[in-house]
């Protein structure tokens, strides 16, 4: 009772030592008979100092228990703040602001007013810059691991048949219901060998939980990137030539033209 008495005071803590402990007790203290070792019923010296260590050991145990608990909050908190981060750049991914090859000094000012962002800065300077080049690291390894699978279903299949190219009736759906259908078509294509059936399958119901944009989303926006780049520059081509072609016919009638002002010119002077 006396030693907790004590406690409650702020006289002894878990960093008290017997000295120090002894030091803080003033005269009355020192003689209370809880405490005192002059009569032979009571406690000697080294039993005190037993009782002491017992009970600090328990302070200690107990502050230790403490910092624990706070050290988890903590991190608790602190998970939360980065899982929101995260987040936030899964939404920025669905909208289209971020890719597998964004950088972050292409999307920092953007994020730097958010409050995800804020949260996640106030656990260090670069915490918000590594967690951003964490998520798109995993999501590159991951659609660079898929897309061996993808692409040798596409090299295999009938390109044709595959609804990527973005004409006709493609056009008027949205980009889910084309991914969808792509989806499926690369499912289709692959039937006839289990593993990359199984490949397959794998990445349309595992790819869309873990990232934004699943891997057979990214490699259909790589094929109609391709498709657009190669149909414009084979338009560029065909519009030389036709220009060529006019400028080459213009030139010839131009030539027509000029030499018959010269017979013109000629017969005047006859």
């Amino acid at each position: 009772k006396f030693l907790k008495g004590k406690e409650e005071e702020g006289k002894l803590t878990f960093a008290s030592t017997w000295s120090t402990f002894l030091s803080s007790l003033t005269p009355t203290e020192l003689l209370d008979t809880r405490f005192a070792t002059t009569s032979p019923h009571i406690m000697s010296d080294s039993d005190r100092q037993l009782y002491f260590s017992d009970h600090v050991i328990e302070l200690q145990n107990a502050e230790d228990e403490k910092r624990r608990r706070i050290r988890d909050a903590r991190r608790r908190a602190e998970k939360a703040q980065r899982d929101a981060f995260r987040e936030a750049l899964v939404k920025m991914a669905k909208e289209g602001l971020i890719v597998p090859e964004t950088r972050w000094r292409g999307i920092e000012e953007r994020v730097s007013g958010d409050g995800e962002f804020e949260a996640v800065q106030a656990q260090g300077r670069e915490v918000a810059r590594e967690l951003f080049e964490d998520f798109v690291y995993d999501w590159k390894e991951e659609y660079r691991r898929d897309k061996v699978t993808l692409a040798r279903v596409w090299e295999m299949s009938k390109k044709k048949e595959l609804p990527v190219l973005g004409d006709g009736d493609d056009k008027k759906k949205t980009m889910g219901a084309a991914v969808e259908d792509f989806g499926r078509a690369l499912l289709e294509s692959s039937a006839g060998s289990p593993d990359l059936y199984g490949e397959i399958r794998r990445i349309s119901n595992v790819g869309a939980k873990k990232n934004p944009l699943s891997s057979i989303h990214l490699f259909y926006n790589e094929l109609r990137a391709n498709h657009s780049a190669a149909d414009t520059a084979g338009k560029k081509t065909k519009n030389g030539h036709n220009g060529k072609k006019k400028q080459d016919g213009d030139d010839a009638s131009s030539s027509e033209d000029e030499g018959e002002i010269i017979e013109d010119g000629e017969e005047k002077e006859a």
